[in-house]
């Protein structure tokens, strides 16, 4: 697997910052920061674009409300307004899009944006609790 010319930018970059990097796809790149396995998607044909994920963070199961479930998806994006939270199947996983000048910008956005989504995992959890399969996030 060769990494695309703008992911490997980001690898470069954020394992200068001393970042645990590593490229997971041509389009893909996993950075692990504390235990949790972020991925960063930078597509070739469009690098003013990137998103940084952390999957996995909630699982639902047959006893839970998915009512419940939407509205707390909806007020964490209410109220970490760059967060979205995604209900795919049985698991919840959060992200944030941005659109950026090229790489080096998107570089020194990246940590921020990781605390932003472990801000939102934890109202998250506050709102809904750690869940059936609890994951520290």
């Amino acid at each position: 697997m060769q990494a695309n010319t703008q992911i490997e930018h980001y690898i470069e970059g954020l394992g200068a910052m001393d970042f645990q990097v590593e490229a997971i796809d041509t389009h893909a790149a996993r950075i692990t920061l504390e235990n949790l396995e972020f991925v960063l998607v930078v597509a070739e044909d469009e690098p003013a674009f990137f998103q940084l994920m952390l999957p996995g963070v909630w699982q639902a199961d047959a006893s839970t409300d998915r009512a419940q479930l939407l509205d707390v998806a909806n007020d964490v994006m209410n109220a970490i307004k760059a967060a979205k939270v995604v209900i795919h199947g049985e698991a919840v996983h959060v992200s944030v899009e941005q659109f950026v000048a090229g790489p080096e910008q998107g570089i020194a956005l990246v940590p921020g944006l990781l605390e932003l989504l472990r801000s939102a995992v934890a109202e998250f959890h506050e709102r809904m609790g750690m869940g059936p399969a609890p994951r520290v996030h």
